[in-house]
C-alpha cells in the first residue's frame, strides 16, 4: 500500500489527535467532529473508491465497507505468510512494502528473516479503524492507533534477529542477548516473540517475576513469526513454570514441559 511520506506523517499525528478528541469525548460526554477526522476519513470516501481491474483494467466502483474488508483481509495476510523473501523479491529493504521492485529470480524461502511489512499493515489499520464502519477492530498496534516507523521496524527487526541467531548462549552472550532483546521491544511493542524469548531468557536466570511480565506481554501480542498457536502454547509454558518459579535444567525436560507429573 503506497502512501508518500508526508501523508504517513499526517496519518501519525492524525492518529494522536483522535486519542486526545476520545479522552475529550469520555471526559465532556460529548463528541464534535474535527478537521483530522474529515481529512482522515477522506482518504476512503463515503461513497467508495473507484479502482482498475487487476487484468482487464476496466474501472470498478468499490464501496467503503469492501475497502474496509480488504483492509483487514490484507492485514491478516502480510501477517501470516510474508517474510524477508517478499522484501528480497520486490528490492524493497527501506521497510515500506511498496511492491515496485521486481527481482523475480529471488530463491524461495529465502534466510527465514521476518520481513518488513509491519509499516505497511499498521499504515492500512490507521485508515481501517478511523473509517466509522461497524467492523471488529483487530487486536494489533494498539487497536490499530499507532503507526510503527519504518525505521524502527528495521532496527528492531535486526536486533531481533542478531539476539536469537547465535545457539549457543552463555556468560556475556546471555547479557548481550537480553540487551539486545529489551532495545528490540522498545523500538517496536507491537510483535510477541522477542516478550516470549525475553521470558525464557529471564526463566533460565531465575528471574520469575520479570519471565512472567513479558510472557503476560507476549501471549497478548497477535503478531509474530510463529503460528498464533505456537505462541500461546509456548507462553503458557512460560508462565506456568514462571507462577511455579522453576525452569527445567536439562535439555530433555525441556522438551517435555508439560503439566502431567
Amino acid at each position: 500500500m503506497y502512501m508518500p511520506v508526508s501523508i504517513v506523517s499526517e496519518l501519525v499525528e492524525h492518529l494522536q489527535l483522535s486519542e486526545i478528541s476520545l479522552r475529550k469525548a469520555k471526559e465532556n460526554a460529548y463528541f464534535c467532529e474535527e478537521g483530522w477526522s474529515k481529512k482522515l476519513r477522506s482518504l476512503v470516501p463515503v461513497n467508495g473508491i473507484t479502482v482498475s481491474h487487476i487484468r482487464t483494467g476496466k474501472l470498478l466502483a468499490v464501496s467503503r465497507m469492501v475497502v474496509a474488508v480488504f483492509l483487514l483481509i490484507t492485514m491478516e495476510d502480510f501477517s501470516d505468510r510474508y517474510f524477508r523473501y517478499q522484501d528480497v523479491l520486490f528490492n524493497k529493504s527501506d521497510g515500506r512494502l511498496e511492491l515496485s521492485g521486481n527481482n523475480y529470480a529471488a530463491l524461495w524461502p529465502g534466510d527465514g528473516k521476518p520481513g518488513l511489512w509491519m509499516n505497511s499493515i499498521s499504515r492500512m489499520g490507521a485508515i481501517y479503524t478511523n473509517e466509522a464502519i461497524e467492523l471488529v477492530i483487530p487486536p494489533v498496534f494498539y487497536d490499530c492507533t499507532r503507526i510503527l516507523d519504518a525505521g524502527e521496524q528495521i532496527v528492531s527487526r535486526d536486533l531481533y534477529w542478531g539476539a536469537i541467531y547465535d545457539e549457543c548462549k552463555v556468560g556475556p552472550e546471555m547479557e548481550r542477548a537480553e540487551e539486545m532483546l529489551v532495545r528490540c521491544v522498545e523500538r517496536n511493542p507491537f510483535v510477541g516473540e522477542p516478550y516470549l524469548v525475553l521470558g525464557q531468557l529471564y526463566l533460565s536466570q531465575g528471574r520469575f517475576e520479570e519471565a512472567e511480565r513479558d510472557g503476560s506481554v507476549g501471549v497478548g501480542e497477535c503478531i509474530g513469526r510463529v503460528s498464533w498457536e505456537g505462541r500461546v502454547a509456548w507462553a503458557m509454558v512460560l508462565l506456568m513454570k514462571a507462577k511455579a518459579r522453576s525452569w527445567p535444567q536439562t535439555s530433555w525436560a525441556i522438551i517435555n514441559p508439560g503439566l502431567v507429573k
